[in-house]
């Protein structure tokens, strides 16, 4: 073989080579985009996960307080009535009004006449009746004539 076959043989194989070594890193710059998006993909699952479980425990906290909270309302209430029902039942003695409403209202109450039975007709006018001409029923019409002609 002559030296040109020679060259044109390492030509062809250096072209051949070149685009095969080419190939085999476009597909090893693949594989290491494609590893490090399945890397990022991984951290943010990780991320996800701790977010989650941060919540979680939050919420469980949450939860928690509210339960204490919930039965110290319970207790409280609890508590409450007890007292009330106690305080019911020891005093039953204590006066609804102080000591100077009730003195007022019994002097009151003895210095009303008494009431008669219901069934008595009673022929005497009520407290409120004004007696005679009043309000709105007076004749003032008769004033009036009378003044003018005088």
């Amino acid at each position: 073989m002559s030296t040109i076959t020679w060259i044109g043989v390492v030509i062809i194989i250096a072209a051949g080579s070149f685009f095969v070594g080419g190939w085999f890193t476009k597909k090893r710059f693949k594989q290491e985009e494609l590893e490090q998006q399945a890397e990022k993909a991984q951290s943010e699952l990780e991320q996800y996960r701790q977010d989650v479980a941060d919540h979680l425990d939050s919420t469980n906290k949450l939860i928690n307080k509210l339960k204490d909270n919930y039965e110290q309302l319970a207790h409280h209430v609890q508590q409450s009535d007890h007292l009330l029902l106690s305080k019911k039942d020891l005093d039953d003695s204590q006066p609804f009004f102080s000591k100077e409403t009730t003195e007022q209202l019994q002097a009151s109450l003895s210095q009303r006449p008494e009431r008669h039975s219901s069934n008595i007709v009673h022929d005497s006018q009520p407290t409120d009746y004004a007696a005679g001409e009043s309000g709105l029923f007076r004749d003032e019409k008769k004033d009036t004539e009378q003044r003018q002609s005088a």
